[in-house]
């Protein structure tokens, strides 16, 4: 047998033996919340699947020849509606990617959709409905809480330290109801993104205004065969129905699959594992590091996000010479001005040495704003909630309360004030009002002091900051028509972003290694810290503010720093953003 013989014998053999190189496929993107099903236990050490790992899969598959198309399995998704847009954009430039073969194709699967996950669903060409699904278009709304009226009844008394406008973070304890000011701004919002989210489905259901309105405003709730008779999905089903779907996509049946995500919740079952590209570089040659910083929560010193320890991990992945660009992934209310201004600085003494981008999740404003504030780019969704660029203080004082319990207090002072800070449990007195003055004083300097710092690091007159500010929000889009943010984009847009200002070729491999670093024994425990522990923790003298009810830990934990920092200047957000 010739040379020629023998290497089409082996061409065929590798045919044969392996189809999957040859015949196109398609993978299931199984989504669902990590551990669903039977495969759950009560202490899980399963890797959860994050979003820089799903992102690059989809971007892997886009480029992958193999990859005919995607079964978008989101039967139990969770994540904010910024994520799930996110989600939706990368695999809208999957579809893209087909080329010459005509582009690439999407089947999803959904089971209980809300708006959010049916506007995501909607990027498919076909939507395939569980048979016992049910599917949600109530639409959007704002909720805020108040506790003024029970707070009278327990005796404490609040007094509103607010000279901005829109800051209503204290609204929460002085009102029973939204302000005016309050109603426009979240109204503004809800337009926003209910407006985006309302064309986005009609656009890829090719829906007129008027059944829009009629499948929200009208029915609004669907169970599978309502809602395929609607017109909002194409099948009713599960796995079968999934397949039929996907071969009127194709034409004919599809017999190659590959898995990304939980084999036990899947459609497809133990099928070939997809994996995210490998980012190790040539021999010899490191690739070059992308650092992903994860800023969540409080802008507080030890709490929330660490700004103590988080700060230090960014000045330090900027004087890595591995590291070529940090992206921050900002998730923040805000709370302390302190602890926001430490990660600023951070922020901006990395930016001298290399690009940092922030991405901006569902809540970055305030004090999660003023961290933000000094990074080479600043990429927002459309449905963040940024800006807040404001400050505000709160005043808990005693108005019976110690009268209901029985106690008593006297006091020997040396000093005009030094009896402000004295009580049980809470300070015994009101401000006065030369007090207040000096209050309103100080809030305002550092109100001045914020807007100056925003004018500093996003290049604007201080005319056009005090503009945007007064504690006023933004969604994304009014964020960047403010000059607040760069780009709407997600965290994708931003590690393009960073590599694109880190001058990396777009042919060079890189790696992606994410901070902090989760603790072994902190994943272990996990579950018994967060639902056990900190809920007595947090408990911890607040019970008596709400003496017999059951609030929900992290309200309390939230109640329990509003008085830790009682008389403090804060950029800060209602506490209905802590707790979302």
């Amino acid at each position: 047998m010739n040379a020629g013989c023998k290497y089409m014998a082996l061409g065929m053999y590798c045919l044969i033996s392996f189809p999957l190189f040859s015949q196109t496929m398609y993978l299931e993107l199984n989504l669902n919340e990590s551990g669903a099903g039977a495969s759950r236990s009560f202490v899980s050490l399963a890797k959860p699947k994050l979003p820089v790992e799903i992102f690059r899969v989809i971007d892997k598959a886009a480029k992958d020849n193999k990859v005919k198309g995607i079964i978008l399995n989101i039967g139990s998704i969770s994540g904010d509606r910024g994520y799930l847009w996110e989600l939706r954009r990368e695999l809208e430039k999957f579809k893209a990617s087909g080329g010459l073969h005509g582009g690439k194709k999407i089947c999803a699967y959904i089971s209980n959709a809300d708006m959010d996950v049916y506007c995501l669903a909607t990027v498919a060409d076909k939507i395939v409905m569980d048979e016992l699904g049910t599917l949600s278009l109530l639409g959007y709304s704002m909720n805020r809480a108040y506790v003024k009226n029970t707070l009278e009844k327990l005796g404490v008394g609040v007094r509103e330290l607010r000279y901005l406008e829109y800051k209503s973070a204290s609204e929460t304890f002085t009102r029973d109801s939204m302000s005016e000011a309050d109603r426009r701004q979240y109204s503004e919002y809800l337009d926003d993104i209910f407006s985006l989210t309302g064309d986005t489905i009609k656009k890829a259901r090719n829906m007129t205004d008027e059944n829009f309105n009629a499948a929200v405003n009208g029915d609004f709730l669907y169970s599978s065969k309502g809602a395929v008779n609607r017109g909002l999905v194409d099948h009713s089903g599960r796995k079968d129905a999934v397949m039929r779907a996907i071969k009127e996509i194709e034409g004919g049946e599809v017999k190659n699959f590959a898995l990304y995500g939980e084999s036990v919740s899947s459609l497809c079952g133990d099928v070939t594992a997809y994996a995210p590209p490998k980012s190790g570089g040539r021999p010899f040659k490191r690739a070059p590091v992308i650092a992903v910083i994860n800023a969540n929560g409080q802008t507080d010193m030890e709490r929330g996000m660490a700004a103590l320890s988080l700060a230090e991990i960014i000045r330090e992945a900027a004087e890595n010479r591995r590291v070529k660009a940090i992206v921050i992934r900002m998730e923040s209310p805000g709370g302390s001005a302190e602890a926001a201004d430490h990660l600023a600085e951070a922020v901006r003494f990395a930016k001298e040495k290399v690009p940092v981008v922030v991405s901006m999740g569902e809540v970055a404003a305030s004090g999660g704003y003023w961290a933000s504030m000094y990074a080479s780019r600043i990429l927002a969704s459309p449905f963040t909630i940024t800006g807040s660029i404001g400050v505000i203080g709160s005043w808990f004082y005693d108005n019976g309360f110690n009268a209901k319990l029985g106690l008593s207090t006297d006091v020997i002072q040396r000093g005009s004030h030094a009896d402000l800070l004295t009580g049980v449990i809470l300070p015994s007195r009101d401000l006065t009002a030369g007090e207040e003055e000096r209050y309103k004083a100080y809030i305002l300097e550092i109100y001045n002091l914020f807007t100056a710092k925003v004018a500093l690091g996003r290049g604007m007159d201080i005319e056009k900051a005090e503009a945007s500010a007064q504690g006023r929000i933004f969604s994304g889009r009014r964020a960047l028509e403010a000059g607040l943010i760069d780009e709407v984009g997600g965290l994708a847009d931003a590690l393009r972003a960073a590599r694109a200002l880190a001058e990396i070729p777009e042919d060079r491999p890189v790696k992606y290694e994410e901070y902090p670093k989760p603790k072994f024994m902190d994943k272990i425990f996990e579950r018994f810290l967060l639902t056990k522990t900190s809920a007595i923790t947090a408990a911890g003298g607040i019970e008596l503010f709400f003496p017999g009810a059951e609030i929900r830990p992290e309200i309390m934990r939230e109640i329990r720093c509003r008085l830790q920092n009682n008389g403090k200047v804060m950029p800060i957000l209602p506490l209905d953003f802590y707790v979302r």
